[in-house]
């Protein structure tokens, strides 16, 4: 089924192409809803409301970008909205994150390849990481969404933000630098818990 025939379906509420859709990007939704709300329960919840505003607005959609694109601006601009709604209750807690990590790295801590030390050490970084992007601000934390964890392009970010390709260059620039300096802290603080 190609783009266009896929949209005229979903334009007709076509139940069945429309499960199909979710199907397809509901794991790059949620990753993306989990990186702005850092928890798991209100991520699902925000995925749902996404895809409903998908559902909703597609008769909307003109065509003017590709079907992909336009479900990530709809989902970048749910997720802002959500985010403007929680600033009265912010969340800062990371335990949530940290049990949402320990549970997608089961994997990687039995890898039986590595020493104890390391894993955890891996592990740590993980979070680090995540932590980092969570704390980012929106125009740094949406590009590398985008890019690392939704496989998207360049040209495919610019669309989806409506912005220019070269500030989604500089911003993903900015961003990397921002979790290389976490990382070095990172370092630093293993290497002296190791002395």
């Amino acid at each position: 089924m190609n783009e266009e025939h896929i949209i005229a379906e979903l334009k007709k509420q076509n139940k069945q192409v429309f499960a199909q859709l979710v199907d397809m990007y509901k794991n790059r939704i949620f990753s993306m809803a989990y990186k702005y709300t850092n928890d798991y329960i209100e991520s699902q919840d925000l995925a749902q409301e996404i895809f409903l505003k998908v559902y909703k607005e597609i008769k909307g959609f003109k065509g003017n970008s590709k079907l992909s694109t336009w479900i990530y601006r709809v989902g970048v601009n749910t997720c802002l909205d959500w985010k403007r709604k929680k600033s009265k209750t912010k969340l800062t807690s990371f335990d949530v994150l940290d049990e949402y990590l320990d549970r997608m790295q089961i994997e990687e801590l039995r890898d039986t390849d590595k020493e104890p030390e390391r894993k955890v050490i891996d592990l740590e970084k993980h979070k680090e990481i995540h932590k980092t992007i969570y704390e980012m601000s929106d125009i740094y934390k949406n590009v590398v969404i985008m890019y690392h964890f939704n496989d998207m392009s360049y040209e495919e970010i610019a669309e989806a933000l409506d912005i220019p390709k070269k500030t989604v260059e500089t911003r993903l620039y900015r961003a990397r630098k921002i979790l290389k300096n976490q990382l070095k802290k990172l370092d630093v603080e293993v290497m002296k818990n190791e002395v």
